[in-house]
């Protein structure tokens, strides 16, 4: 009889320990403060791209990225600043211009962010949402989303993309159109 139970009780465990094992998530990336540093500037460097951008500095966002860089939105492929900065199309400096109309007025939300750090070398994942506001009486409308993985050096002590895939989910701008195709992260292909 006893023989019988321990045998239960040891399906039993075993059985739980196979299903604990099922619901624990793969192992992150172990934080040091090193790397909490980093992450912190990695998400900062991210953010401050879309404040930029959302700003009218599209001229500026090749400074983000390292001589040699590849930006690749939906298939089209930009490698080097002066193919980044016609990517963005980006023109002359805008100082001296009219303000910007208040509306409308886009904004993007980086969220779900998965950052790895590897010494001088790092992997950002990020979900990206588009949101629109059309006025202060309005509600604000989603209009695009997708995910970024970007691939950044550390040069000099300050974060770089190195190579950039943006990749839409919904919300496609036409001109990307005839180069979109469904993909995963391309970082680890």
């Amino acid at each position: 009889m006893k023989t019988a139970q321990s045998v239960r009780i040891l399906s039993r465990l075993a059985l739980l320990a196979g299903l604990t094992a099922i619901a624990v998530p793969a192992a992150a990336q172990q934080v040091t403060a090193e790397t909490l540093l980093d992450r912190i500037q990695i998400e900062d460097f991210l953010t401050r791209y879309y404040y930029d951008l959302a700003n009218g500095q599209a001229h500026e966002l090749s400074d983000y990225f390292t001589e040699d860089a590849l930006l690749d939105v939906d298939g089209t492929v930009a490698v080097g600043h002066a193919e980044i900065d016609a990517l963005y199309g980006a023109g002359p400096s805008r100082d001296g211009e009219s303000e910007r109309p208040a509306y409308p007025r886009g904004h993007m939300l980086l969220t779900n962010p998965v950052i790895e750090v590897h010494g001088d070398t790092a992997e950002a994942h990020v979900i990206w949402t588009g949101v629109m506001n059309d006025g202060v009486g309005e509600a604000p409308r989603l209009y695009e989303q997708g995910r970024e993985d970007t691939e950044l050096v550390k040069q000099d002590g300050k974060w770089l993309i190195a190579r950039r895939y943006i990749s839409s989910d919904s919300g496609l701008p036409d001109r990307f159109d005839e180069t979109w195709e469904p993909r995963g992260n391309p970082l680890a292909e």
